[in-house]
């Protein structure tokens, strides 16, 4: 009997957006993923059943130092901030990437390139990712079905707009945290709702927030996407940060608008984002979304020979 020939790579998995273990958004991360097929990520990233996994690739394009691509349990991403920030994290980390102070690069990604800074300051990593500054649509449909597959009484709906993220999220604002802490989605009628209006998730977003310097607290639901909610997106940050200026939420001016923003409490991980948006003549110029990571775990994923 011959017995069959395995592959092993090195797996790890990381919080990141926190910097305690068990806090902020989980992410699986392949550091060499030149061996794997796209069925195979997409295996990997079903088997890990985490928010995404993220497996890094050598870059095919110029000016990128990394290929990355994102994986949740169902289906590839064309952007994913958190596991981004994991897999410079677990870089820094595992010695193939050195900081000493600041240290810029470019990731490849299926929705583009990707700029990302990583600092050290006080004996912390903080790593930011730079995506495209985001542009919002308004959202002219009716709210009340997806409202009413959140547990969302229409009347504590804000009286602000809901938008449209380039990824596709809706951004609902509403009235208070404690209307937020009470939502209680039904996942089947969600996922079927907001895969019928071509939406990848749903972020209901207050300004009222737990701690007193952060501007705002969300949660984020994508379960088509095979996410039931998301303790902490890195993605839709960048589009609050448009968000939140438009609305007039942040000084009016030119310059760096820093802000702090809260996610992931509801399921006991917190989730702690620093949200930077630059303005230049009136417009948003900038958007950056930081934060640090832990590691929680490392290990050895075990293929079959292709």
């Amino acid at each position: 009997m011959l017995l069959r020939t395995m592959r092993r790579v090195a797996l790890f998995q990381v919080d990141a957006f926190s910097r305690a273990p068990f806090g902020g958004n989980p992410a699986a991360v392949v550091l060499d993923a030149a061996g794997l097929s796209e069925a195979e990520m997409q295996e990997v990233a079903r088997e890990m059943n985490l928010p995404a996994t993220a497996f890094l690739l050598p870059a095919t394009r110029p000016g990128a130092d990394y290929r990355l691509r994102w994986f949740t349990p169902t289906r590839e991403l064309t952007f994913c901030g958190h596991a981004t920030v994991a897999t410079v994290h677990v870089l820094v980390g595992a010695g193939q990437l050195r900081v000493e102070g600041r240290r810029r690069l470019t990731c490849e990604t299926l929705g583009g390139l990707l700029p990302v800074a990583v600092e050290e300051a006080d004996g912390a990593l903080l790593i930011w990712l730079e995506p495209a500054v985001p542009i919002l649509k308004p959202y002219a449909d009716d709210l009340d079905p997806l409202a009413q597959a959140l547990g969302l009484p229409a009347n504590e709906i804000a009286e602000l707009p809901a938008v449209l993220t380039p990824e596709r999220d809706l951004i609902v604002p509403c009235r208070s945290l404690r209307v937020l802490h009470l939502l209680s989605p039904d996942p089947t009628v969600l996922a079927r709702s907001a895969a019928a209006r071509g939406l990848r998730g749903l972020c209901l977003t207050t300004f009222e927030a737990i701690e007193p310097d952060s501007l705002t607290h969300s949660r984020f639901f994508a379960p088509h996407y095979g996410i039931p909610e998301d303790p902490a997106s890195g993605s839709v940050h960048a589009s609050l940060a448009v968000y939140c200026w438009e609305v007039g939420r942040l000084p009016a001016g030119e310059g760096i608008r820093r802000f702090r923003a809260e996610q992931g409490d509801t399921l006991g991980r917190p989730g702690r984002l620093l949200v930077e948006l630059e303005v230049e003549r009136g417009r948003p110029r900038a958007v950056r979304v930081g934060g640090e990571a832990v590691t929680v775990l490392e290990g050895t994923l075990v293929l079959p020979d292709a």
